[in-house]
């Protein structure tokens, strides 16, 4: 395979995998939650939200490896970072958080008054670290694609090396 089919095959993944990121915080879950009744509709998403995580996890490490395979179009060591710090969120969301908020919504399922109240505070924080680590994960990967096949500095695009 030349450079010009692993930088076009890195642009499709990376392509791919941004949409289902943006498309799953911006269509998908609020929709859930709009025409699911909420305990359904939080069981949904979060089995969703763990698939995408799983994808996460694979493409953050298929870029990672696919951008310095590119010869002389490698990736700087600050997109490297970068996408490092996407592929441990990704790490932490399927071995700590996810796993986490699976047994907090289990345990509120069968709890009432005060222990519930407390229980739904645990899982709104844990909520909380969950949308802010997504956040990191959508808009890391946006910036890692825009550098890595957006403008450059003189305000052209990107150049692929001919075949």
């Amino acid at each position: 395979m030349t450079w010009r089919g692993f930088r076009g095959a890195e642009l499709a993944f990376w392509a791919i995998w941004l949409g289902a990121l943006w498309f799953m915080a911006i269509l998908v879950a609020p929709g859930l939650f709009k025409w699911l009744p909420r305990p359904e509709a939080g069981l949904v998403a979060g089995r969703l939200f763990y698939m995408l995580a799983l994808y996460s996890l694979v493409s953050s490490a298929v870029l990672l490896a696919l951008s310095n395979f590119a010869g002389e179009l490698r990736a700087s060591l600050r997109l490297n970072a970068l996408m490092a710090v996407i592929l441990g969120v990704s790490v932490v969301e399927l071995a700590w958080l996810q796993p986490h908020m699976n047994t907090l919504r289990e345990a509120m399922a069968g709890l009432q008054g005060d222990e519930l109240a407390a229980m739904r505070s645990q899982f709104g924080n844990m909520h909380a670290i969950s949308s802010v680590l997504y956040s990191v994960k959508m808009i890391g990967a946006l910036v890692w694609g825009l550098n890595r096949f957006g403008v450059t500095k003189d305000n052209k695009p990107a150049s692929i090396p001919k075949a």
